[in-house]
């Protein structure tokens, strides 16, 4: 296992560093603040000798006779940063509007972010890296979470600081890898869920073109008209639009920038949104799968790591990225430190699937609960890409359909036009 470096001071206010084996930063700073240590820094041991001659059961503590030169790195400059939320104009307004990371981007920081914690690379050397590697927003952030982690603070001590990058789902499994001493592996779990994502994206975007081609096309096509006959016959009416229906037009697209970029991001509006989904014949139980899945995977390997059920419920309930999931979740939570089963409680929630309840119960019965719930998370994923494959197609049938009654209506207004000119002729 790695062997850290550390300094600080213990219960007494003494100075002290030594030397610590483990098998990650998180959980080597976990047990350090367990002993009741303060720390400064903590990071890979550049050289000590022969590692295998310190104890992996408790650090080595070393009272230095001279006081060595600081090893805090030149980027801290004065102190760290501030740990507090920003103002609620940038995280509300300016953030969403301006401040947002890609999908892609985020997908190639938490691959390769997975792949250097997993490689044994320090947290704070892996963000100052890719850090380097990026640009805009991005960039600031990672180098600023680097601070954060260089003065002895997790890393989502400064993810949670831009709520416009990190959505709340991102930020449930890097708390619940900080929390299992996993962050490597759950940094390349996020890192498939955005690429489901991404790819699901894709999907409804390849199914929905054509519908959206022809729509675009039909309203070039009436503005060119009018433009022709204008410029043919001046003063003409040409292809008349309602404008009552550009307005309304006009307005539904406003209201679903402002609702999907502002609204959204209230707990409260949130949660009832996400209720009204999963209320919807066809939308709702794919929705609800897609929840379950998340859910599954992040409590199944939470479970897996160790950590106490309690916790691992709780953020499990974050990672559904569902606020009304949530909702349910929550107030059962309790029950697991009364004794209650694993099984009995999530029936008790409501907020579980038939399905999902089925496989708890064999997987607490068997000892295997990780498997299980990964299954279910498998089956509910690819139900979901069905069902929205399916969704894409008839949302697809139906703008052509649209369309098809908005050029029929131009047709016959305009046909009627014509023979009432020729009958007044």
């Amino acid at each position: 296992m790695p062997v850290f470096e550390y300094s600080g001071q213990d219960s007494s206010g003494k100075q002290v560093r030594g030397h610590i084996v483990g098998e990650s930063l998180d959980m080597v700073s976990r047990r350090l603040a367990d002993q009741g240590l303060v720390i400064s820094q903590l990071g890979m041991a550049q050289s000590m000798g022969d590692p295998l001659s310190v104890s992996a059961g408790s650090p080595v503590a070393v009272q230095p006779s001279v006081r060595e030169p600081s090893r805090q790195p030149e980027f801290l400059g004065d102190g760290a940063p501030p740990t507090e939320a920003r103002h609620r104009f940038e995280t509300d307004f300016v953030g969403p509007l301006v401040g947002g990371v890609s999908l892609g981007k985020l997908h190639f920081f938490f691959r390769q972010l997975g792949a250097m914690l997993n490689a044994g690379i320090e947290v704070r050397q892996a963000l100052e890296t890719l850090g380097m590697q990026s640009d805009g927003k991005l960039r600031s952030v990672l180098m600023e979470t680097r601070d954060h982690v260089a003065a002895g603070r997790p890393m989502s001590a400064g993810f949670q600081r831009y709520p416009e990058v990190f959505s709340p789902l991102m930020m449930a499994l890097v708390r619940a890898g900080e929390k299992g001493g996993m962050m490597g592996d759950q940094c390349v779990r996020l890192a498939d869920y955005i690429q489901r994502d991404i790819e699901l994206r894709n999907l409804i975007r390849r199914e929905t073109f054509y519908p959206k081609l022809v729509f675009g096309a039909s309203i070039v096509i009436i503005l060119g008209a009018n433009f022709v006959i204008n410029w043919l016959a001046p003063g003409a009416s040409g292809i008349g639009v309602p404008k009552f229906l550009w307005l309304l037009v006009t307005l539904a697209v406003i209201a679903i920038f402002i609702f999907r970029k502002f609204l959204l991001r209230q707990p409260g509006v949130k949660q009832n949104w996400d209720a009204f989904l999963i209320a919807i014949p066809f939308i709702g139980p794919m929705v609800h799968g897609f929840s379950m899945a998340m859910f599954g995977r992040a409590f199944g390997a939470l479970y897996e790591a160790g950590v106490p059920m309690t916790e691992a419920l709780k953020l499990g309930a974050d990672s559904a990225n569902n606020e009304a999931v949530r909702a349910k979740i929550y107030p059962v939570v309790n029950r697991l430190d009364a004794g209650a089963g694993v099984h009995e409680t999530f029936a008790m929630s409501g907020a579980f699937t038939p399905v999902v309840l089925d496989m708890v119960r064999t997987g607490e019965m068997t000892g295997n609960m990780n498997e299980m719930l990964i299954k279910v998370s498998e089956f509910y994923e690819d139900e979901g890409q069905t069902k929205a494959k399916q969704g894409a197609s008839l949302f697809g049938v139906f703008m052509l359909l649209l369309v098809g009654a908005y050029v029929a209506y131009i047709a016959i207004k305009f046909y009627t036009g014509f023979a009432a000119d020729r009958t007044t002729i």
